[in-house]
């Protein structure tokens, strides 16, 4: 944890989509955060981040959802976020002023403390915001290399990371054009296990595989090990 910064300043946030339908991955970050010794609060009152609206275009409701964010947050004396998703680490970055860590980060950070033994064949596939648009590529590898994992990397990892087929609204609003764009991804990646650090990205690529492939959010990978 940063020098200075108490348990009490900073906040897990898990996001709309690990809280309400991914909650066993909401529970398996909270309690590695805390086997690691990262201390941390939840703040259920905390709104959505308002990736949505912003997608939508909808800026002057986005606005308005993060000023009551900010109450909220000062309120109760956060100076740093901790979030596994992608969407609203990268709203809290450029648009909240705040401290903000994608949780590969924070894990990478403390990957001494890992020690499992794996030694499975896998593929990573980068979320968007996290490779193209913030350039968190090398945490999520030096997470799972101190694991054990055999990591191949596919066509289009890394900066050049190929879209799930989900963000941007593509989903909602082309959903036959999402699909065959996931179903391309899968195609790519190369191997049978595919390990991914976004909660969107899980459940768009889980909804587009089959039998031979199976996805795998890095919460699980940590929490079995």
């Amino acid at each position: 944890m940063t020098a200075g910064l108490k348990g009490e300043n900073v906040l897990y946030y898990p996001g709309c989509m690990t809280k309400y339908y991914l909650i066993d991955f909401f529970n398996n970050y909270k309690a590695l955060l805390s086997d690691l010794g990262v201390d941390f609060r939840v703040i259920n009152e905390l709104k959505c981040c308002g990736s949505p609206l912003l997608n939508a275009g909808h800026i002057d409701d986005f606005k308005e959802v993060k000023e009551k964010n900010l109450k909220i947050l000062e309120k109760n004396n956060i100076t740093k976020i901790i979030t596994n998703c992608p969407h609203c680490y990268n709203v809290f970055k450029k648009y909240y002023g705040i401290k903000i860590e994608h949780i590969t980060q924070t894990l990478a950070a403390n990957k001494h403390k890992l020690t499992a033994e794996n030694n499975k064949e896998i593929a990573y596939h980068d979320p968007c915001l996290l490779a193209r648009k913030n350039n968190v590529i090398k945490e999520p590898r030096a997470i799972l290399k101190q694991t054990g994992f055999k990591l191949i990397e596919p066509f289009r990892a890394k900066e050049r990371t190929f879209c799930c087929g989900a963000g941007g609204g593509v989903k909602q609003n082309s959903p036959k054009i999402a699909n065959k764009i996931a179903k391309e991804r899968l195609k790519q990646l190369g191997s049978k296990k595919i390990i991914v650090s976004c909660p969107y990205c899980y459940a768009h690529l889980k909804e587009n595989t089959d039998n031979k492939k199976k996805i795998i959010e890095l919460s699980e990978t940590l929490v079995e090990a």
